[in-house]
Protein backbone atom coordinates (compact mmCIF):
# COMPACT_ATOMS: atom_id res chain seq x y z
CA UNK A 1 0.00 0.00 0.00
CA UNK A 2 3.10 2.08 1.00
CA UNK A 3 4.50 1.39 -2.69
CA UNK A 4 0.83 2.72 -3.96
CA UNK A 5 0.80 5.88 -2.09
CA UNK A 6 4.08 6.90 -3.42
CA UNK A 7 3.48 5.99 -6.90
CA UNK A 8 0.43 8.18 -6.94
CA UNK A 9 2.18 11.02 -4.64
CA UNK A 10 5.19 10.86 -7.74
CA UNK A 11 2.43 11.33 -10.09
CA UNK A 12 0.65 14.46 -8.66
CA UNK A 13 4.28 16.16 -8.49
CA UNK A 14 5.08 15.13 -12.41
CA UNK A 15 1.54 16.46 -13.25
CA UNK A 16 1.84 19.64 -11.14
CA UNK A 17 5.82 19.93 -12.60
CA UNK A 18 3.72 20.53 -16.13
CA UNK A 19 0.89 22.44 -14.75
CA UNK A 20 3.46 25.23 -12.70
CA UNK A 21 5.29 25.51 -16.16
CA UNK A 22 2.77 25.97 -18.05
CA UNK A 23 0.55 28.30 -16.00
CA UNK A 24 2.74 29.73 -13.16
CA UNK A 25 2.38 29.02 -9.47
CA UNK A 26 -0.70 31.18 -8.93
CA UNK A 27 -3.16 29.74 -11.37
CA UNK A 28 -2.92 26.20 -10.31
CA UNK A 29 -5.47 25.00 -8.55
CA UNK A 30 -6.46 21.73 -6.96
CA UNK A 31 -8.84 21.08 -9.34
CA UNK A 32 -6.38 21.63 -12.13
CA UNK A 33 -4.44 18.62 -10.95
CA UNK A 34 -7.29 16.68 -10.26
CA UNK A 35 -8.39 16.75 -13.50
CA UNK A 36 -4.70 16.33 -14.72
CA UNK A 37 -3.85 12.69 -12.32
CA UNK A 38 -7.66 11.82 -12.69
CA UNK A 39 -7.69 12.07 -8.95
CA UNK A 40 -10.63 12.28 -7.31
CA UNK A 41 -10.63 15.06 -4.71
CA UNK A 42 -10.37 13.07 -1.61
CA UNK A 43 -7.29 10.75 -3.13
CA UNK A 44 -5.12 14.59 -4.00
CA UNK A 45 -5.95 15.80 -0.40
CA UNK A 46 -4.89 12.65 1.35
CA UNK A 47 -1.16 13.38 -0.17
CA UNK A 48 -1.66 17.31 -0.36
CA UNK A 49 -4.04 20.00 1.44
CA UNK A 50 -3.05 22.90 -1.20
CA UNK A 51 -0.99 23.92 -4.31
CA UNK A 52 1.54 25.42 -1.70
CA UNK A 53 2.17 21.84 -0.31
CA UNK A 54 2.58 20.43 -3.80
CA UNK A 55 5.21 23.35 -4.72
CA UNK A 56 7.00 23.06 -2.25
CA UNK A 57 6.73 19.07 -2.64
CA UNK A 58 7.98 19.45 -5.93
CA UNK A 59 11.33 21.71 -5.52
CA UNK A 60 12.13 19.46 -2.16
CA UNK A 61 11.81 16.51 -4.69
CA UNK A 62 13.91 18.15 -7.00
CA UNK A 63 16.64 18.82 -3.61
CA UNK A 64 16.70 15.58 -2.62
CA UNK A 65 17.28 13.77 -5.87
CA UNK A 66 20.12 15.83 -6.67
CA UNK A 67 21.92 15.16 -3.06
CA UNK A 68 21.06 11.38 -3.28
CA UNK A 69 22.72 11.41 -7.23
CA UNK A 70 25.57 13.56 -5.71
CA UNK A 71 26.18 11.80 -2.41
CA UNK A 72 26.26 8.06 -4.66
CA UNK A 73 28.94 9.61 -6.75
CA UNK A 74 31.56 10.99 -4.34
CA UNK A 75 30.68 7.36 -2.65
CA UNK A 76 31.43 5.88 -5.81
CA UNK A 77 34.75 8.07 -6.41
CA UNK A 78 33.17 9.51 -9.92
CA UNK A 79 34.64 12.30 -11.22
CA UNK A 80 33.79 15.53 -10.48
CA UNK A 81 34.38 16.80 -13.72
CA UNK A 82 31.46 14.48 -14.81
CA UNK A 83 29.26 15.02 -12.40
CA UNK A 84 29.16 18.85 -12.91
CA UNK A 85 29.25 17.98 -16.48
CA UNK A 86 25.96 15.99 -15.86
CA UNK A 87 24.49 18.66 -13.71
CA UNK A 88 24.98 21.26 -16.49
CA UNK A 89 23.29 18.37 -19.15
CA UNK A 90 20.18 18.43 -16.98
CA UNK A 91 20.01 22.49 -16.87
CA UNK A 92 20.74 22.66 -20.53
CA UNK A 93 18.07 19.95 -21.32
CA UNK A 94 15.45 21.56 -18.31
CA UNK A 95 15.98 24.92 -20.54
CA UNK A 96 15.48 23.51 -23.44
CA UNK A 97 12.31 21.60 -22.24
CA UNK A 98 10.29 24.85 -20.48
CA UNK A 99 11.58 24.62 -17.29
CA UNK A 100 12.67 28.39 -17.03
CA UNK A 101 8.98 28.89 -16.52
CA UNK A 102 9.21 26.64 -13.68
CA UNK A 103 11.85 29.19 -12.42
CA UNK A 104 9.41 31.76 -12.86
CA UNK A 105 6.67 30.04 -11.10
CA UNK A 106 8.82 30.13 -8.10
CA UNK A 107 9.37 33.73 -8.04
CA UNK A 108 5.53 33.90 -8.11
CA UNK A 109 5.47 31.50 -5.60
CA UNK A 110 8.09 33.81 -3.76
CA UNK A 111 5.63 37.07 -3.94
CA UNK A 112 2.20 35.53 -3.63
CA UNK A 113 3.11 33.90 -0.47
CA UNK A 114 5.64 35.96 1.21
CA UNK A 115 7.94 32.85 1.71
CA UNK A 116 7.59 33.65 5.48
CA UNK A 117 8.84 30.27 6.41
CA UNK A 118 11.83 30.89 4.33
CA UNK A 119 11.55 27.72 2.01
CA UNK A 120 13.26 29.33 -0.99
CA UNK A 121 16.22 31.50 1.57
CA UNK A 122 16.98 27.52 2.51
CA UNK A 123 16.88 25.78 -0.83
CA UNK A 124 19.37 28.35 -2.19
CA UNK A 125 21.74 28.12 0.59
CA UNK A 126 21.27 24.25 0.07
CA UNK A 127 22.02 24.62 -3.87
CA UNK A 128 25.07 26.45 -2.88
CA UNK A 129 26.29 24.23 -0.21
CA UNK A 130 25.76 21.45 -2.42
CA UNK A 131 27.05 22.85 -5.43
CA UNK A 132 29.83 23.90 -2.80
CA UNK A 133 30.33 20.17 -1.73
CA UNK A 134 31.15 19.17 -5.51
CA UNK A 135 33.85 21.36 -6.33
CA UNK A 136 35.91 20.89 -2.95
CA UNK A 137 35.65 17.05 -3.79
CA UNK A 138 36.93 18.03 -7.67
CA UNK A 139 39.44 20.22 -6.10
CA UNK A 140 40.40 17.17 -3.46
CA UNK A 141 40.85 14.91 -6.86
CA UNK A 142 42.95 17.56 -8.26
CA UNK A 143 40.30 18.07 -11.33
CA UNK A 144 39.54 21.71 -11.06
CA UNK A 145 42.16 24.24 -9.91
CA UNK A 146 42.19 26.29 -6.51
CA UNK A 147 39.61 28.85 -6.29
CA UNK A 148 37.22 30.14 -3.94
CA UNK A 149 35.06 26.83 -4.02
CA UNK A 150 32.13 28.67 -1.81
CA UNK A 151 32.46 31.97 -4.60
CA UNK A 152 32.37 29.84 -7.19
CA UNK A 153 29.62 27.49 -5.90
CA UNK A 154 27.35 31.12 -5.55
CA UNK A 155 28.36 31.95 -8.87
CA UNK A 156 27.24 29.04 -10.26
CA UNK A 157 24.22 28.90 -8.50
CA UNK A 158 22.75 32.39 -9.34
CA UNK A 159 24.34 31.93 -12.89
CA UNK A 160 22.39 28.65 -14.04
CA UNK A 161 19.03 30.13 -12.15
CA UNK A 162 19.24 33.47 -13.98
CA UNK A 163 20.12 31.78 -17.48
CA UNK A 164 16.56 29.38 -16.74
CA UNK A 165 14.81 32.72 -16.06
CA UNK A 166 16.29 34.10 -18.81
CA UNK A 167 15.14 31.22 -21.22
CA UNK A 168 11.51 31.47 -20.36
CA UNK A 169 11.39 35.23 -21.35
CA UNK A 170 14.10 35.83 -24.29
CA UNK A 171 14.47 32.87 -27.10
CA UNK A 172 17.76 31.87 -26.57
CA UNK A 173 19.33 29.78 -29.41
CA UNK A 174 19.87 26.26 -27.52
CA UNK A 175 23.75 26.76 -29.19
CA UNK A 176 23.76 30.06 -26.74
CA UNK A 177 22.59 28.41 -24.10
CA UNK A 178 25.15 25.44 -24.27
CA UNK A 179 27.94 27.77 -25.22
CA UNK A 180 27.36 29.18 -21.88
CA UNK A 181 27.44 26.19 -19.80
CA UNK A 182 30.39 24.87 -21.69
CA UNK A 183 32.55 27.78 -20.96
CA UNK A 184 31.81 27.15 -17.05
CA UNK A 185 32.72 23.62 -17.61
CA UNK A 186 36.13 24.89 -19.04
CA UNK A 187 36.97 27.66 -16.74
CA UNK A 188 36.50 25.48 -13.39
CA UNK A 189 38.30 22.28 -14.82
CA UNK A 190 42.42 21.69 -14.33
CA UNK A 191 44.16 22.88 -17.12
CA UNK A 192 47.29 20.23 -17.32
Amino acid sequence: MAQKGIQTKNKILDAAKKLFMQKGFIAVTMSDLCDTTGLSRGGLYRHFSSTKDVFIALLTSDKDNWEDETQKAIEAGFPAIKMLSYYFEQAYAGILEGEGRLSLAIYEYERSEQDEDGFLAKRYSYAIDMMERLLQYGQSRGEFDDFDTRAEAEHLVIFIDGLKTASAAIPLPPETIKQQLDNLLNKLERKQ
